[in-house]
């Protein structure tokens, strides 16, 4: 398979847009600098409104074109989506760059948001001078990329360097992706709230580990609230041993799972990044464990902290927006619409 990638990226003006499960990031870049950024509630009712949302912010501003990041994987000819796991409502097939490019008369190009986050680090941050990398995003769930010569490739339907949905416990829960005991199950933002939920809930029923910090004792005050990442680690913070052994047991795991990426591609230098990230530097000793024994094979490998922050994919998507080849479409082949 000859895979595509992501290249040089000339300046322009381009919207970038990163759809989250729970957010909508956008960036506008205008001659190499972020002239401005936000951030929106995704709209729960399913892809035409999210359509909307970004036609809505394209409106406000004056861009060349769109690129918009998913959490997910796209149609062949890169124009549809096809699995989405973690935004509602139904992504399969919804032609999402034809929808916005009637609405907004601009190309869009579609993209996964790892392989954003990956061309974002690769030209402007930590990744910046290195030509091969495995990048990783833990959020929701986890999400990967691969660069190879300085290039981050995609392939058909953007679906290279799925880290997140390698098998990390066979037989394990169930993954959006339909699968079971894929490595977001044990170790994305999503399973780590849920490891701590039910920690937190063995305690109130009289069962484990009876030392309580105050971070548990805020979060079981609050009924109104589920526990989050945060919570679980503020709590290993505060040196909650339930708490540390559920990142250690998520970072043993993340650290296989990079072991066995590493061997197969024979690369050395990983970039973590995400909104579960902040976690890392309490994880990073139990993967630094697990790729020591892959040493003898592997080498030594480098852990790079990502550097563009959350709007990293928001950033990615715009410049390969800027980036993109397909010319602009004239308003009368692609009138703007009032609605989608």
């Amino acid at each position: 398979m000859v895979a595509t990638g992501i290249g040089p990226r000339p300046a322009g003006s381009a919207l970038g847009v990163d759809i989250g499960g729970t957010n909508i990031k956008w960036v506008h870049r205008a001659d190499a600098a972020v002239v401005a950024r936000g951030t929106l509630p995704t709209p729960a009712a399913g892809p035409a409104q999210v359509a909307v949302a970004i036609a809505e912010v394209a409106a406000a501003r004056t861009v060349e074109a769109i690129g918009v990041a998913l959490p997910g994987h796209l149609s062949p000819e890169l124009r549809a989506t096809t699995t989405i796991p973690n935004i509602d409502g139904d992504w399969q097939g919804f032609p999402l760059a034809d929808t916005l490019e009637r609405a907004t008369a601009k190309p869009v190009l579609l993209m996964n948001d790892a392989r954003a986050f990956a061309s974002a680090e690769l030209a402007l941050g930590s990744a910046r001078g290195h030509s091969d990398v495995v990048f990783m995003t833990m959020g929701t769930g986890i999400g990967g990329a691969i660069a190879l010569g300085g290039t981050v490739l995609r392939g058909p339907g953007d679906r290279i360097g799925e880290i997140g949905h390698m098998t990390a416990a066979p037989g394990g829960d169930r993954c959006g992706c339909g699968a079971r005991g894929c490595l977001e199950t044990v170790a994305g933002g999503r399973a780590l709230a849920t490891a701590w939920s039910r920690a937190l809930a063995s305690r109130g029923n009289g069962n484990g580990n009876r030392s309580r910090s105050r971070n548990e004792d805020r979060s079981t005050a609050n009924q109104g609230r589920s526990a989050t990442p945060e919570d679980l680690v503020e709590a290993a913070r505060s040196g909650d041993t339930t708490a540390r052994k559920i990142l250690d047991s998520a970072a043993l795991a993340v650290g296989t799972a990079l072991g066995s990426v590493l061997a197969q591609l024979g690369l050395s230098t990983v970039v973590v990044g995400g909104g579960v990230a902040p976690a890392f530097d309490l994880m990073r000793p139990a993967v630094e464990s697990a790729l020591r024994d892959r040493r003898r094979l592997i080498g030594p490998v480098t852990l790079l902290a990502a550097a563009l922050g959350p709007y990293a994919g928001a950033m990615g998507a715009a410049l390969n927006a800027t980036a993109q080849t397909l010319a602009a479409p004239s308003p009368s082949a692609l009138p703007r619409l009032s609605a989608i």
